[in-house]
């Protein structure tokens, strides 16, 4: 059997790249579980050891967020291979933490301990060339699975914003189908409405954000709203929120069913409306965060790069003054405009099949090593030099011409694994990796 180690092509949407300057990046690889005083690692992509550093802090529910390992040893060395390890349980409560965040800084990082903040100062995250912001997994709370990542089901035991309304993490409200599709449901039980939202275990930080959904939005009744946006708990640039959102707002008659925001959205300029075409049951809607601007897109069908001028429904660039990435979080929402009943008195339902996001900056191609072969009908390799958060769909073919797609795998970490079982038919087998858009 034959393979090419080093074959790769990189689509973007169509163009073979090789790439010098990648963004640096901050990864978590060993997030302790919850309850345990194991230390917490990861890995530096594209920076430089000697001259960058950690900074990590955690967040402990009824006292706040704290730097560690101590406000004595405020920063983690990085080692040569880009690796490194703090310990983040040198107090009493801290086993209890459930965020954790990981900035990558300079050496020269000099902000003053963190003991006991509702919130990270903005300078922080300000010094930061880049950040990894994570809930973990804690009892008590209702956790899914969906595209990829993990994410919270909100519950509530009275009445919350958005609306107010009661939000339920039963599975009435929120549940995937068998092919991981994501339901939200407004429902009746027990003669109350209850909503539905899910909020993403991490934070994503500046990048394109795409949600397809898998059925109309247009015919929601008018006291239902669909949201699809970024939210920090703290306060710094209007919670860091910029939403797309799917409602009429309590006016059945408006032509325009949908609405791009960024927060706070009665300010001149903050707000676009648009029109979801009626019938339409798949669209993506989409918003690419930098640093500078705001790029909104919504689209026929599933995402594409470079979609034709008639799949695209609209177009909305925020130019003003984004806010800065912090500790937020990706959440779908479906609730009550002021917390009022449909106005048929209907239960509610939308399907959101799919989530994606992509870090901004440029393409970096992975390398296939590492081949080996088990038995007679599995191959296994590596692809190395992976970014995390990008998508690589992995090929097979016999002639280099005829490609056949294996799987599509979400690079979490700088090197994955992958396992081809079905090789036992051919005599040679090539390989590549191609880079999604």
């Amino acid at each position: 059997m034959k393979f090419i180690l080093k074959w790769l092509s990189v689509v973007l949407p169509l163009f073979w790249l090789a790439v010098a300057n990648a963004t640096p990046a901050i990864i978590i690889t060993n997030l302790p579980a919850y309850g345990t005083f194991n230390n917490l690692g990861g890995l530096v992509l594209d920076a430089n050891p000697a001259s960058s550093a950690v900074a990590v802090f955690i967040y402990v529910p009824g006292y706040g967020w704290v730097t560690k390992p101590t406000c004595g040893h405020p920063l983690t060395p990085i080692l040569p291979d880009g690796s490194w390890t703090a310990d983040i349980t040198s107090g009493g409560s801290d086993p209890l933490a459930t965020r954790i965040a990981a900035l990558l800084v300079s050496t020269n990082y000099n902000r003053p301990c963190v003991d006991g903040s509702n919130a990270l100062p903005i300078n922080v995250y300000a010094q930061a060339t880049a950040s990894a912001v994570v809930t973990r997994e804690y009892p008590g709370v209702r956790w899914l699975s969906f595209s990829g990542y993990l994410w919270r089901v909100k519950a509530s035991s009275g009445q919350v914003g958005p609306g107010p309304n009661y939000f339920s993490d039963s599975t009435n409200n929120v549940w995937l189908d068998a092919q991981g599709a994501l339901h939200l449901r407004v429902s009746n039980r027990s003669n109350q409405w209850q909503c539905a939202e899910l909020v993403s275990a991490r934070t994503f930080g500046y990048g394109s954000y795409r949600v397809e959904l898998d059925s109309r939005v247009d015919n929601l009744n008018s006291s239902v709203v669909l949201g699809l946006f970024t939210w920090s708990d703290d306060p710094a640039y209007n919670y860091r929120e910029i939403d797309i959102e799917c409602s009429r707002w309590g006016n059945a008659g408006d032509i325009n069913n949908a609405q791009y925001v960024v927060q706070p959205s009665d300010a001149a300029g903050h707000l676009a409306r648009f029109a979801v075409p009626a019938g339409l049951t798949n669209s993506t809607l989409l918003f690419t965060w930098e640093t500078n601007r705001v790029r909104y897109q919504s689209q026929r069908g599933s995402y594409c790069a470079a979609p034709a001028p008639a799949n695209i429904i609209t177009n909305w660039t925020y130019t003003l003054t984004p806010p800065r990435t912090g500790d937020e979080n990706m959440r779908f929402n479906l609730w009550l405009n002021r917390g009022n009943a449909p106005t048929d008195q209907k239960e509610i339902e939308v399907i959101i099949k799919r989530f994606e996001f992509v870090p901004l900056g440029a393409v970096q191609a992975a390398v296939l090593t590492n081949f080996s072969r088990p038995s007679p009908a599995q191959v296994r390799f590596a692809l190395n030099n992976s970014q995390p958060d990008r998508r690589y769909q992995v090929r097979a073919s016999t002639n280099c011409v005829d490609w056949q797609d294996l799987c599509t795998l979400l690079a979490t970490n700088s090197t994955m694994g992958f396992l081809d079982t079905n090789c036992a038919a051919f005599d040679r087998r090539f390989y590549r990796a191609v880079t999604l858009p």
